[in-house]
């Protein structure tokens, strides 16, 4: 919600809260608490996978497989929070730049210190925790989509090769997901009710949630039918209704609605029961893999791809002369994209990867724009708490 908030997919709602609108207005600080309890959620992913990894030597009459697949599991999950960390905190669209993130691979004390990677050695912890989960995981026929397996770790692959820019990869790893069989793109009648049921064979991984353990989405975008704007803390950008709006028979204008007021905007993803707030965090799936891939092989290959979503979701498919060039269809892919995954964390870590954060969010503000806002920057509090160590990225 936070980075659709930092993008043009959203507006800050809830009461005029000044940390909120500091993503609204492209200007998030150092001390934001927003970007600061991320931060520290995100290295107690990493902590607890740490704490598994070093404690399986300790394990006594558990099977090989059984070690396997916790193994797995943890590694894949430790490179998703690194890769999460990198695309938020670090230069992660520049494989040259020293602005990585720490990268933690052992079980810390509370005085350890761990300064900052390059991104390239960011991306090679990344990678190799996955291909080594890969190895673990890979007898593993479960494709539950609410724990790790080999069809998530291979779409983590497809996601981050494509954030590499190494495309070759991408197209390996998306074509793998796509060919496993255990996930379709469902049709225009049906792709609506992913949001509404659980696991759908759209999902590859998806987190749930229930009436014990309730999901933040539902009251933070939707609350009630009725609801005041100030009730809502991340509301529709009218900007993203109106694209919407004028693609012609794209069903996925349904998604985001105008309130009975007629004075603000909101998705409609997480509406599914506004009692038991039990909507599904989702996480990877298959529509992103005919993305990446559709982005990866380029306009002249990639055009079925980019039409398969367009056309499940009750778009005409484009033609090659309708994107006669690489800069027309890089566009189309990157609409696709916004249409398709608004509201669930892709489109400000697509602006930056792409190099469109200026572009694109510059006219919807008065504050400067620059390429130092493609990324979050690292809390005060770490930089203070190591002393410097971890150093702030640049602008901030």
């Amino acid at each position: 919600m936070l980075c659709d908030l930092n993008s043009d997919n959203g507006v800050a709602g809830g009461y005029n809260n000044t940390l909120l609108n500091e993503f609204g207005s492209y200007s998030v600080s150092a001390s934001n608490d927003y970007t600061t309890n991320t931060y520290v959620a995100i290295y107690k992913t990493v902590a607890t996978a740490n704490a598994i990894l070093a404690g399986e030597s300790t394990v006594r009459g558990a099977s090989q497989q059984y070690l396997n697949s916790v193994k797995g599991q943890a590694l894949a999950l430790r490179a998703l929070a690194h890769f999460d960390l990198l695309r938020a905190f670090g230069y992660h669209w520049d494989l040259t730049s020293v602005y990585g993130i720490p990268v933690v691979t052992t079980v810390q004390s509370s005085s350890s210190v761990v300064p900052r990677s390059t991104v390239a050695a960011t991306y090679s912890a990344i990678l190799a925790d996955l291909n080594q989960a890969a190895n673990l995981l890979k007898s593993n026929t479960d494709r539950n989509p609410n724990y790790i397996n080999p069809a998530i770790v291979n779409a983590l692959l497809a996601r981050v090769y494509l954030y590499m820019k190494n495309y070759t990869a991408a197209t390996k790893y998306a074509a793998l997901v796509i060919n496993d069989g255990a996930f379709s793109v469902m049709n225009a009648n049906t792709f609506q009710t992913m949001y509404t049921t659980k696991n759908s064979v759209e999902s590859i991984f998806e987190l749930p949630f229930n009436q014990q353990n309730q999901s933040g989405y539902n009251a933070e975008t939707y609350a009630r039918p009725d609801a005041a704007s100030t009730e809502v803390l991340f509301l529709a950008n009218p900007n993203l209704f109106n694209f919407l709006q004028n693609r012609t028979g794209d069903l996925r204008a349904n998604l985001v609605a105008i309130d009975p007021s007629a004075t603000y905007y909101r998705t409609l993803k997480y509406s599914s029961d506004l009692v038991q707030k039990d909507n599904s965090a989702y996480v990877l799936r298959i529509s992103e893999m005919y993305l990446i891939r559709a982005e990866a092989l380029g306009r002249v290959i990639g055009l079925a791809d980019l039409n398969m979503i367009r056309t499940n979701r009750g778009l005409a498919p484009l033609q090659p002369t309708d994107v006669p060039d690489n800069p027309t269809y890089a566009q189309a892919v990157a609409d696709e994209n916004q249409a398709e995954f608004n509201f669930e964390g892709h489109r400000y870590f697509d602006l930056a990867r792409t190099g469109q954060v200026v572009s694109v969010l510059q006219p919807l503000t008065s504050a400067t724009i620059s390429i130092s806002n493609s990324c979050f920057p690292i809390p005060q509090r770490e930089i203070e708490a190591t002393n410097g160590a971890v150093v702030q990225n640049p602008g901030y």
